[in-house]
């Protein structure tokens, strides 16, 4: 379900190279502008915990997570929550586009376990501190993306003009 919704999110780079090259970005060009204005965040709360569980069936999970990031290394990064000693911390991951070298990007000291209310939402507000750029969509994992809704992107922004600060976009 994860890497369906991974893919489908990568759509949205896709359609920024589409429109970049109809509105004349040169081509040269149109990567770095995609990659300065689109970036995916996935909350994965137990990446952590499923790299260093004894089932294999969690490693693989974590490896899963890992292939992703290798695949789309220019725009996606993985937030997670590390406890080491009960000392809880925030996680970027990211991998570089050319060299495919994994870094971790950042790494942020919590005041506690982040986890304390319902789990979605909270993991959720644990990776937004890593969220950059004037607007933020979150969405569930098991939705998909197609290239056509991703075309409509562009004008939904355009309903950020003004005084206006959330928007609801299926």
């Amino acid at each position: 379900v994860l890497s369906r919704t991974v893919r489908g999110m990568m759509r949205y780079g896709l359609a920024l190279q589409v429109l970049a090259e109809l509105e004349g970005v040169p081509k040269d060009d149109i990567t770095e502008w995609v990659d300065a204005k689109f970036e995916y965040v996935v909350a994965c709360q137990q990446y952590g915990k499923m790299k260093r569980s004894k089932k294999a069936d969690d490693r693989w999970k974590a490896l899963c997570v890992d292939d992703l990031r290798h695949e789309f290394a220019a725009n996606l990064r993985v937030a997670y929550v590390e406890d080491e000693d009960g000392v809880f911390y925030s996680i970027l991951l990211g991998v570089d586009p050319l060299t495919d070298e994994e870094r971790t990007l950042f790494k942020v000291r919590l005041p506690g376990n982040p986890i304390i209310g319902e789990g979605k939402p909270e993991n959720q507000n644990q990776a937004v501190i890593f969220a950059r750029g004037e607007c933020l969509q979150t969405l569930d994992m098991n939705q998909d993306m197609y290239l056509g809704e991703a075309y409509k992107m562009r004008n939904l922004l355009e309903g950020f003009r003004g005084n206006v600060h959330l928007v609801g976009f299926r």
